[in-house]
This record gives structure tokens, sequence and C-alpha cells, in this order.
């Protein structure tokens, strides 16, 4: 008589159609409940480790389900081990399934850009020639100077307290004594050099770095930007701020969804309009941690946008919550990094997207429905899109502005500055 055995996926609780991150939620909720620690048994909790190992290396997983008979029949009568184990053999033997497959498709080809009809590029302020005479200027102080006062500035203060108690006695207490007027500015003179001494101290690091000095050979009239940098189109590497330490595999899969929309953007805008600029990873105004993923500057109007890279579904969003599948997931904080560029660059027009790639490859996937409610008090009102609707929106949107000719020269450099 055959015994019916549990598939991984029944000892999991998922369907077979669950992508890894799925499974992986599934696998540590089992584990609450199949660990010996937690009331189960150590051959539960092995089962439950051997299905995690399978379902979650797409080579194995492929392999156990091209094999449905092989499970149901368990082999005559054979262990549950034997099944991994002639998968990991099979997989050996042919170099096809070697390979591990990727957790997502290629992304589909970008639209071809519409040509570019307008003026030549402009650049605002002009770029200074070089002189006869070498052009010195002042470079900002880096952030370790702050800290570095700031922890002499204490220091100093403590130090200089004995010497200043010291001359205020003198004065008030030894008036009879014929040399506390000796006494008296002794200690003033010790106070006063004491606390030159530590407030030099202090500000030697600032004053040194920021010392003038030459410049390149050809500078901008506002910024320290050579001209190679500010003719460059792209500045910054996609996803470069997402630590694997700290996100774990999300971090690929957001990298991977930065990646696409940077694509996007080099493929489909930047040709369309000369003057554009993209910049990934941008640090959020104010904060040394909170990052926006990409800004596209082209004359007086900057594009942010945010990448995802989520499962298809029907997602609903309304300025304020954020549906998939008639679940709600937390909502963006892009509108309130809209507000906050809009403060630092005052006479530029921003606005907000969010681009959501499928795992598909697909521009016009996921589904996105949206309502027009406002937003939350502080934030921006933020588009969500598909990648095409984001092609087409940035472009419309940042050739409608002043002069889209121009590269205003102040402002890409404060955003290179800005770079994580």
């Amino acid at each position: 008589m055959e015994q019916a055995t549990v598939t991984h996926y029944e000892l999991l609780g998922v369907p077979t159609t669950a992508d890894t991150a799925e499974i992986k939620r599934a696998y540590q909720r089992r584990l609450r409940t199949s660990h010996p620690d937690m009331g189960g048994s150590t051959g539960l909790f092995r089962l439950v480790q051997e299905a995690y190992e399978v379902l979650s290396d797409p080579a194995r997983r492929a392999a156990y389900d091209r094999a449905p008979k092989d499970r149901n029949s368990g082999h005559a009568g054979g262990s549950s081990n034997q099944g991994p184990q002639q998968e990991r053999s099979q997989s050996q033997s042919d170099p096809s399934q070697q390979k591990p497959e990727r957790a997502f498709a290629e992304m589909e080809q970008p639209p071809t850009p519409i040509p570019w009809t307008g003026p030549a590029v402009e650049y605002r302020p002009p770029l200074v020639p070089p002189s006869g005479k070498p052009q010195k200027i002042r470079r900002p102080a880096p952030l370790w100077t702050k800290t570095w006062r700031t922890v002499l500035f204490v220091l100093g203060s403590v130090c200089t307290v004995p010497p200043l108690f010291s001359t205020i006695w003198y004065f008030s207490t030894t008036q009879s004594n014929p040399n506390w007027l000796v006494m008296g500015l002794t200690c003033l003179l010790a106070t006063g050099l004491t606390a030159g001494f530590w407030f030099v101290l202090a500000m030697l690091p600032k004053w040194w770095t920021t010392r003038k000095r030459p410049a390149p050979p050809t500078v901008l009239a506002s910024a320290y930007l050579v001209e190679e940098i500010i003719g460059r189109p792209v500045h910054g590497e996609p996803g470069r701020g997402l630590s694997v330490g700290r996100f774990g595999e999300k971090a690929e899969i957001g990298a991977e969804g930065e990646r696409r929309t940077a694509r996007l953007i080099t493929d489909s805008v930047l040709p369309a309009i000369p003057s554009a600029r993209l910049i990934n990873g941008l640090r959020w105004p104010g904060s040394e941690h909170a990052d926006l993923d990409h800004a596209v500057i082209a004359g007086n109007r900057i594009a942010l946008i945010d990448s995802k890279m989520w499962a298809d579904g029907a997602y609903w969003w309304d300025n304020k919550q954020l549906f998939r599948n008639g679940r709600e997931l937390k909502a963006f904080r892009l509108g309130a990094g809209v507000e906050a560029i809009r403060t630092a660059y005052p006479g530029f027009v921003v606005e907000g997207w969010v681009v959501l790639h499928s795992s598909s490859g697909s521009l016009t996937m996921p589904s996105v429905e949206r309502a027009g409610m406002f937003p939350l008090p502080g934030r921006a009102p933020v588009r969500l899109v598909t990648p095409l609707e984001l092609v087409s929106e940035v472009h419309a949107f940042l050739v409608q502005g002043d002069a889209p000719h121009a590269v205003q020269v102040p402002a890409l450099a404060a955003l290179l500055r800005s770079m994580l």
C-alpha cells in the first residue's frame, strides 16, 4: 500500500505559485511552531528546514516540481530524505540545472526617445574661462570638523573654569593684600590664554580645510565643479545606498528596481532633453540616513523618483493609503522628501513619482489605480506609475519648464554635493 506524503508546499502552508518572499515568511512562521524549544519535535523541525532549502533554491524547486509522481509514491517506502538527495544528484549531473534561475526577468526595451529640437545646451551661470592668474577658492569644511569643534569647546570650557573662578576670587576677597591687583591680573591673563588656546585648537581643522587653494583650470561661477563633471549626464550608481547587511535579500531586489529606473531615464529621457542630468542616490535634506533614489533636473524643474520592485497585482493609491489586491501596505515617504527639496531649492518646480517595476520585466505592469485625494499635511502629492508612464510623464514635466535647455549650475552642484 502506498503511503501519501505531505508536499513541501503543504508543509509550509503556501500555494505552489508562491514566490521566494512568501516562502521565506511562511518558513519563519513555521519555525515558531516546529522548533523543539517551542513545543515542536526534532523530526518536524528537520522537515521544515528541508522544505525551505528545496523551495528557496530555484533549481532544486524546479526539479521538485517536475517529479510529483516520485513524491507521492515515496519511492517504495523510502525515507523523505531521498527526494532532496536525488534532486541534488540530478542537478549535479545536468549542467543546465547547476546555474540558479534569476528571481526576475529582464526588463523590456525602453521606449525610443523623442528627438530634441530645441536650442543648444546653455550653462547658467556660464563657465568662467581660466585667467592668467591662478584662481583660489574655499571648499566647504568636512563634517568631522563640526564634531571636533564641539568636543574641544566642551573641554576648553571645563579647563577655563578654574582660572576664571580664581580671578573672581582675587578681585573680590583679597583687596587688602598689596599684591591683589598683580595676582588678579595674573589670573585674568591665565583665563584668557586658556580660553584662547582651546579656541584655536578647536577651530584649527576648519581653518585648515577651508583655506583658499588653487581651483581647477575651469570652474563654475558659483559652484566648485569642473566642466567635465557638469557635462556628465548621469551621476552616482543606482542602488549603492542599499546595504545587504541591513536589508538582507531585499537590498538586491531594491537595487534592481533602481537600476531599471536609471536605465529608463538614461535611455529614454536624457537623450530627449540634452540638458537633463540624472543623480542617483541623494541624501534627504537635513538627514544623514534617509535617501532619495533618483533626481532628474532640467531647467528650473526637478523630478524626484522612488523605485519599487514589488509583486504584480492591483495597486490603489490616494496619496494617503496604499493597497495591493485589497490589502493595505505601508505608504510612501517621498511626499515629505518632495516638500524638503522644495524648501531647499526655492524657485524650482519639484514633483515626485513612485515607479512600480514588475518582476516579469513588463513596462506596463503592475496595474495601478489612483484616486485624487489630498495628501497628508507636510507631504506633496506623489504619482504612482508604471515604468512606461514614468518615461512619458517625467519627459513632459521637464520639457514644460522654463528654459529646459539650460543647466542650472548652482542647483546641480548642490544636488551633487548631497549625493550619498
